[in-house]
């Protein structure tokens, strides 16, 4: 999709009870680095929030080529659209290093539905949420230099994942060169040149693997302006 998002926690919105009856029934799942919580083209068993560590989101274009939709981080809900229709998962689900999750299988999350009707108020919110999303992405990829689209996705991540710290905002998630060409679709090469030239500018920098946003003020401006 292109970027990342606050307030995937759906489940934190609704109310206390009907927070503590989902949560009694979830049951605690630990995946390792590469591990897939789920594959594309199998039936939905359940809906997942991520504790600790983080979640990739694939898919695959038609030449084959890898895409990498989205990153799940602690305090995100996934799995939950396919419930609501034909139950067919559409991309591949893989933790980022070691991971924690929590899974509410599919009869549970039925019975709850049913019993609490906001449920399905909160993730019709969502859906418009992603819905809203794609329709930028369309746009911003037919239409939106790489640079901007590119300063659009950083300050997403540092919006999602980020800490305000002495050298600047610091992104917490692991976040490459390659997944960021995914995310965007373009190689890893045309990303480097784009961040090389953040390097020269201040603007951002890599330290200790995490991304540093050292002139944020420059970077909000590249987002609206793309390349000078």
């Amino acid at each position: 999709m292109g970027l990342f998002y606050r307030g995937s926690d759906w489940i934190g919105e609704l109310p206390s009870a009907v927070q503590a009856d989902i949560r009694a029934r979830m049951v605690m799942r630990t995946l390792q680095d590469g591990e897939r919580l789920y594959e594309r083209n199998t039936q939905a068993t359940g809906l997942y929030q991520v504790l600790s560590g983080f979640i990739q989101l694939k898919g695959a274009g038609a030449s084959g080529n890898e895409i990498l939709i989205t990153i799940f981080g602690p305090g995100h809900c996934l799995g939950e659209i396919p419930l609501l229709g034909d139950g067919e998962r559409g991309f591949d689900a893989v933790a980022q290093g070691e991971t924690q999750v929590a899974t509410l299988s599919k009869t549970d999350f039925d019975e709850l539905s049913l019993r609490h009707p906001q449920i399905a108020q909160e993730l019709m919110a969502k859906l418009c949420k992603i819905i809203g999303g794609l329709l930028t992405h369309i746009v911003e990829t037919a239409l939106t230099p790489l640079r901007e689209r590119l300063a659009n996705l950083i300050l997403s991540a540092a919006d999602a994942y980020g800490t305000t710290e002495k050298e600047g905002i610091v992104i917490s998630m692991p976040f490459s060169q390659e997944d960021m060409g995914k995310m965007l679709g373009v190689t890893r090469h045309s990303i480097q040149r784009e961040l090389k030239y953040w390097k020269a500018e201040g603007i951002a920098v890599k330290k200790k693997g995490r991304w540093v946003i050292t002139d944020l003020s420059a970077l909000k401006l590249m987002s609206q302006n793309g390349p000078d």
